[in-house]
């Protein structure tokens, strides 16, 4: 029998449409609030009526100019989120950085690595230096590549740190943070670092990007009159996406590792499964057998059975294929044990956050087996038969759970699954 390592959390960080910070990200969700509002841009408006942006959000007041001036907003929201999830492990500290960066000087850097999911990149300065040469320029910045490439968060996050170890970054679609999270967990089993900052960034709200969407028929472009009630995930009459922004990331480390620097331990990573339906470019496979195949992939490397998850976070971001073929694997797989678990998505509070999809949704898995507390699917008022019995409607529930598993999965088929267990258990 392989002997696993331990591999566990010590610190998390966050950026959403609720503003900077795990706490308010988790205290709205336990309120029952919805991010998701009218979209502010004219121009963005046209394709994309409603979104969940973060707003308020000034990179200024977390980052210096310079940083700032050199970098995409997708590597600003994750560099803020990063240094909340390094604070709350207790690692940040003196270091190359400078001005707030740097690591405990009692880490070794070339065995820390990171690991970022993201979908596109920096598409924002891609996006603004096209405009430039449409208006008639005929040279641009050099900036506009090191800015925009999707590889820029995660290296800026090494400069910052001065982080020696791997540093990766992967493009999987919707699934990237949760397969960033996974493929970190394999390089702490094979003893390749000793602690991994792991996680996703994303903001995609450029004209050609949500123009592109709108055309793939992926966003909602009709709802409600409350803008908040637009993303309705196993709703019966759910009509699409509702596209967010943010970065959330988490420092894994070896359970040895957490344990020898007196760190805090706030859940531990036991299984993972990636796969690809091999189906479509945009669809999942109807009967979700890709979606299957990565949780039956993730209980197997977790040693469980299916019977041994209390909770599933779903990613059922609200569209009619999507939500509907995620049930079909979750009944492939769960059984009728499945009739007895709750389900829940926030993505109807928080709307689909992209390449970060993955790593805030493993937050807020997190924090329901810290604090005991599951967060509700909002806007399900009226379930869709096919979808799971329980799917926790529109209020948290107090209900105390010791392992969950989260799902992750995008375009072009590719699922990300990870299994999360309580600090305390066995």
């Amino acid at each position: 029998m392989t002997v696993r390592t331990p591999v566990v959390v010590t610190g998390y960080g966050a950026v959403t449409p609720f503003g900077a910070g795990v706490e308010p990200f988790w205290k709205a969700l336990m309120d029952g609030r919805s991010a998701v509002r009218t979209t502010e841009d004219e121009t963005l408006r046209q394709w994309l009526p409603v979104a969940a942006m973060v707003r308020e959000f000034n990179p200024a007041d977390h980052l210096p100019k310079k940083l700032v001036n050199d970098t995409d907003r997708f590597t600003q929201l994750a560099l803020v989120a990063v240094a909340e999830a390094l604070r709350h492990a207790g690692l940040e500290g003196a270091g190359p950085g400078g001005e707030g960066g740097g690591l405990w000087p009692g880490l070794d850097r070339d065995r820390t690595g990171i690991a970022v999911g993201t979908a596109f990149g920096g598409v924002q300065s891609l996006e603004q230096g096209a405009r430039r040469l449409a208006s008639g320029a005929t040279r641009l910045s050099p900036r506009v590549v090191p800015k925009s490439i999707p590889n820029a968060a995660a290296a800026a996050i090494a400069m910052r740190y001065g982080v020696r170890g791997p540093v990766m970054t992967y493009v999987t679609a919707c699934a990237s943070s949760a397969n960033a999270i996974g493929e970190a967990w394999h390089w702490l089993q094979l003893g390749e670092c000793d602690v991994v900052i792991a996680g996703g960034t994303e903001c995609l709200f450029t004209p050609t990007l949500v123009a592109g969407l709108r055309a793939a028929g992926a966003v909602a472009t009709t709802g409600p009159d409350d803008p908040a009630a637009w993303s309705r995930p196993f709703d019966v009459n759910r009509a699409g996406m509702v596209m967010g922004e943010g970065a959330a990331f988490l420092v894994l480390e070896t359970r040895d590792h957490a344990v020898r620097r007196n760190a805090p331990i706030l859940a531990e990573l036991i299984g993972y499964g990636a796969s690809n339906d091999a189906y479509h470019e945009t669809a999942p496979h109807p009967e979700g057998s890709g979606a299957a195949l990565a949780m039956r992939r993730a209980l197997r490397s977790a040693g469980l059975a299916p019977t041994d998850i209390d909770y599933i976070n779903a990613h059922a971001t609200a569209t009619v294929a999507g939500d509907a073929a995620e049930s079909r694997a979750l009944r492939e797989v769960f059984g009728e044990h499945l009739d007895r678990i709750p389900v829940s998505s926030i993505k109807g509070a928080v709307g689909h956050l992209l390449g970060t999809a993955g790593a805030i949704e493993s937050i807020a898995c997190i924090e329901a087996l810290r604090t005991g507390w599951l967060p509700p699917t909002l806007n399900c008022d009226e379930r869709d038969p096919v979808a799971p019995p329980d799917v926790i409607p529109n209020h948290a529930r107090a209900q105390r759970v010791r392992r969950v598993l989260s799902n992750s999965f995008g375009f072009g088929g590719q699922n990300g699954v990870l299994v999360w267990q309580a600090a305390e258990a066995e």
